[in-house]
């Protein structure tokens, strides 16, 4: 049982450090390396997501499930990035060097599109 002062505050910061702590847990408790895994983030899941990706170059794949652009850009639709936005997906995915499957479902058709997307 945790006491309070073990337990984290919900923050973007957090959320890095915890996908990065499951990678490291991969990594050296079951040997599995970085072109072994696909990472896969929906919704809000898609900001520590493209974070772990930016930072591992021999990814397998990558698949985004109702990404968002940024917090701000969902929150209050603007077309630009603020200094004190929250995961801002759309200046990371440029960093991202292997396969991205972006998977979004039309609102106005209720279908689900699935766009195959590489960056370099």
């Amino acid at each position: 049982h945790l006491s309070t002062t073990q337990l984290k505050k919900p923050s973007e910061e957090n959320t890095y450090a915890d996908i990065e702590a499951v990678y490291q847990c991969l990594e050296t408790e079951y040997g599995i390396s970085q072109e072994e895994l696909i990472l896969y983030g929906q919704s809000v899941g898609s900001g520590p997501t493209l974070h772990l990706a930016s930072r591992l170059p021999r990814l397998r794949g990558v698949v985004l499930h109702s990404a968002i652009l940024s917090g701000l850009r969902v929150v209050c639709h603007v077309n630009f990035t603020f200094c004190f936005d929250i995961y801002k997906n759309v200046k990371k995915i440029k960093k991202v060097k292997c396969p991205v499957l972006v998977i979004h479902v039309s609102l106005f058709t209720n279908k689900t599109i699935k766009v195959p997307v590489l960056f370099n």
